[in-house]
């Protein structure tokens, strides 16, 4: 049985949602909007999201670039890797949509976060969820900051030219294998450009290396505790210390699979996350990153003729945010500590390592 809020507790966390910043470090929306335009649809942001967006008065969302296994299959052989025209459209695509939504900012530099910010706006971030697209070229890493994008992953769930990820959500398996020659120079050049490193899907000895590396902080946009729940895409506790001496925060992952939560006690198993993270690293050190993909996954079956039942995302859309801390407060966090969890954290480094100048 999962955890029943009390009514009290969900109006202090509508509060602390009104008063104070809101980011979820993790969507694909751009892939989704991609997905929904050529099965038809107009408007997605629109008519999927916005609603719920203000509901939880969110005012970030990383929007990841996210190329799906099937479109690298069927472009293999490209040159310099398949993908890439994908990405592009993802990226045309997410732009495109929001252009005329007047409560929608796409955030490119920091003048756009802080009128985010000072305006109550919502602001989308663009960046990478796996580079399997620009192969060894780095130079497209140029490419890409000059559309718009402002931080990498360097794999997704999968090997490429630049490193290994981990296994997939429902495997359990080590995947052994460090970041290539090519993987080292990427992490070097998007430091030169300010733009931030995504270790959410990377193998663990891939990770050893990045902390080795890593010159700026990095991040886990949408990973949960592995002492909590023992997954591969969850972070160890030696791996959140790292992150966190570095200056990194690790975004809570509301995917039932790699919170734990698949008997239904979605809030219980977040909560839980969160807390024991906090206990290990301390509340400036963790955020949230939901990864919610039930939308995507309806709009990737609509548009291929399938259908989906059932649910693996913790919470059923956006507007449920504020029930998570409100979950949170009524187990004693405090009001101090969820004001930068809910998205202060997340905003100040964006402020320190991607738009400080």
């Amino acid at each position: 049985m999962d955890i029943k809020v009390r009514q009290e507790y969900i109006e202090k966390a509508k509060k602390l949602h009104e008063l104070y910043p809101v980011v979820d470090a993790h969507l694909d929306l751009a892939g989704e909007i991609l997905l929904r335009k050529r099965n038809g649809e107009q408007d997605i942001v629109r008519n999927h999201y916005l609603q719920n967006f203000q509901t939880a008065g969110i005012n970030l969302v990383f929007s990841s670039v996210y190329v799906e296994n099937s479109v690298l299959e069927e472009r293999k052989g490209e040159k310099p890797a398949p993908g890439w025209e994908n990405a592009l459209l993802q990226i045309k695509a997410l732009k495109e949509d929001v252009e005329g939504l007047t409560d929608v900012i796409l955030v490119f530099e920091r003048k756009d976060l802080e009128q985010v910010l000072c305006e109550n706006k919502i602001g989308i971030l663009i960046y990478m969820e796996g580079l399997d697209c620009i192969g060894e070229d780095i130079a497209r890493l140029d490419q890409l900051y000059d559309l718009g994008v402002r931080g990498c992953a360097l794999t997704w769930s999968r090997p490429n030219a630049l490193g290994r990820g981990c296994c997939k959500a429902l495997e359990y398996r080590q995947i052994p294998g460090g970041l290539t020659p090519a993987g080292i120079e990427a992490i070097k050049h998007m430091e030169e450009r300010s733009m931030f490193l995504d270790v959410s899907h990377l193998n663990d000895e891939g990770y050893e290396q990045v902390c080795r590396i890593a010159k700026k902080p990095f991040i886990a946009t949408h990973s949960c505790s592995r002492s909590i729940f023992d997954n591969y895409r969850n972070l160890t506790d030696g791996q959140m210390e790292a992150l966190a001496r570095q200056g990194g925060i690790m975004g809570v992952n509301g995917c039932k699979y790699i919170a734990g939560s698949v008997s239904g006690n979605h809030l219980e198993m977040l909560c839980r996350h969160i807390e024991y993270e906090v206990e290990k690293i301390g509340a400036a050190h963790v955020g949230y990153g939901f990864d919610l993909c039930d939308s995507y996954d309806r709009a990737r079956a609509a548009l291929y003729g399938r259908s989906v039942s059932g649910q693996d995302d913790c919470l059923l859309h956006h507007g449920q945010i504020p029930l998570l801390t409100a979950a949170l407060l009524q187990r004693g966090m405090s009001e101090q500590d969820l004001e930068h969890m809910i998205g202060g954290n997340f905003v100040e480094y964006l402020r320190k390592v991607v738009f400080k100048t």
